[in-house]
């Protein structure tokens, strides 16, 4: 006779949920029936598991009333499909923590979880220090003016835990041309770290233990204490490492190249993607299709000792994922180890190609130096949210 899955004891449905290791596995766990579906609900925020980065794809705007967008699974190169009304027409970027920075286009920001459906509200872009409202005399349409931010002046959504002992403290660190700002939930406004009068700019922010570091255009790697950066305390900002103008000079002389800092372990490393305008020699683009891709990596580990960069030829079983998203790092999750994930987020550009922006994506082989692709699917064009790469978490 067949056992009665819905009379399982729950000390026994906890202890087999709690040794799942991927989100899908847990999610499949939770449908098995009602009494499952409790359980699951139950112990989510505590289930760690060993998620597996997703990549969520661009956006079918062509006859779906019911807002499915696709999401991609690097392990088993699967696409689940969802509903996600909430991020529809939003410019998203993906973090380590399960969530998506996004800006929809009544310019609100939020954090959503595309899993739990869970969403954390953060203070509107109109609040953006020196951002200013549509202005018909300066802009043909709103829409075009919306288009403008989501793109062209919002730069990059950095997603910080506030908190190792709390699931649910994250500021936003928000880049654009008018300058950089970190909001918390509940504040009504943002509040200002550097605007674009100062000389030099910020490139990346990432949290290491108790200390927020930030790497600058001129090279220069400086480091707040944590609970005075999440606090909006920005006075005791320290330099912590001389100027790397030889190594940061490659990374940023063309406008296509980008600078990531990420956390490994307890290393520091610093990513300098190389990119080029595909131009034929009369300088016109060889493909409107593509108009530019990514051609390499350099990666850097930081030396605390002597404060100096030294670069890395190979990273183990370490991956690193960067792009259209918070800076990532993860091991042990069956990807290709010593490698880049990128996605493309040249978001200047996303319009100029024929075919929209998202095209400039892959893997790249530290041993080899070569580039691959993981992803061959027809939804990764948007002018406005290309694909970006997230850790899935309840």
């Amino acid at each position: 006779m067949a056992g009665d899955w819905s009379t399982m004891p729950l000390d026994l449905l906890v202890d087999i949920s709690m040794k799942l290791e991927t989100c899908e596995d847990f999610i499949y766990f939770s449908l098995v029936c009602r009494w499952w579906n409790r359980v699951a609900s139950s112990i989510k925020n505590e289930w760690k598991g060993n998620p597996t980065p997703w990549l969520l794809l661009a956006e079918n705007k062509n006859e779906n009333p019911e807002c499915h967008r696709k999401i991609f699974n690097l392990k088993n190169n699967k696409c689940y499909k969802f509903t996600l009304p909430d991020i529809f027409e939003s410019r998203c970027s993906g973090s380590a923590y399960g969530w998506l920075a996004m800006i929809d286009r009544s310019l609100n920001v939020k954090l959503f979880n595309p899993i739990s459906k869970a969403h954390i509200p953060f203070p509107s872009l109109e609040n953006f220090p020196d951002i200013v409202g549509y202005n018909p005399e300066l802009h043909e349409t709103e829409d075009k003016y919306i288009n403008l931010i989501l793109t062209r002046v919002v730069e990059k959504m950095v997603v910080l835990k506030a908190s190792q002992s709390c699931r649910h403290e994250f500021v936003i660190v928000t880049f654009t041309t008018f300058g950089i700002a970190v909001a918390r939930p509940g504040d009504q406004s943002w509040t200002s770290i550097l605007t674009r009068e100062q000389k030099y700019s910020m490139v990346d922010v990432v949290v290491m233990e108790d200390h927020v570091f930030a790497l600058y255009r001129d090279g220069k790697l400086v480091y707040w204490n944590a609970e005075e950066f999440f606090n909006l305390e920005f006075v005791n900002q320290i330099d912590y490492s001389p100027s790397q103008r030889g190594i940061l000079g490659k990374g940023l002389r063309y406008t296509f190249n980008k600078v990531y800092l990420v956390q490994s372990g307890i290393e520091l490393i610093m990513v300098i993607r190389f990119t080029e305008e595909l131009l034929d020699e009369a300088g016109e683009n060889l493909d409107d299709d593509i108009g530019y891709e990514t051609y390499g990596f350099e990666v850097y580990k930081l030396d605390p000792i002597h404060k100096l960069w030294k670069e890395i030829k190979e990273l183990y079983d370490v991956t690193l994922l960067v792009g259209c998203n918070s800076s990532m790092s993860v091991s042990g999750n069956y990807l290709q180890e010593s490698a880049i994930y990128f996605t493309d987020d040249e978001t200047e550009f996303w319009e100029l190609p024929k075919e929209l922006g998202g095209h400039d994506m892959g893997v790249y082989d530290m041993k080899t130096g070569e580039i691959s692709i993981f992803y061959e699917g027809d939804d990764m064009r948007s002018s406005t949210c290309t694909p970006t790469l997230f850790i899935p978490q309840f």
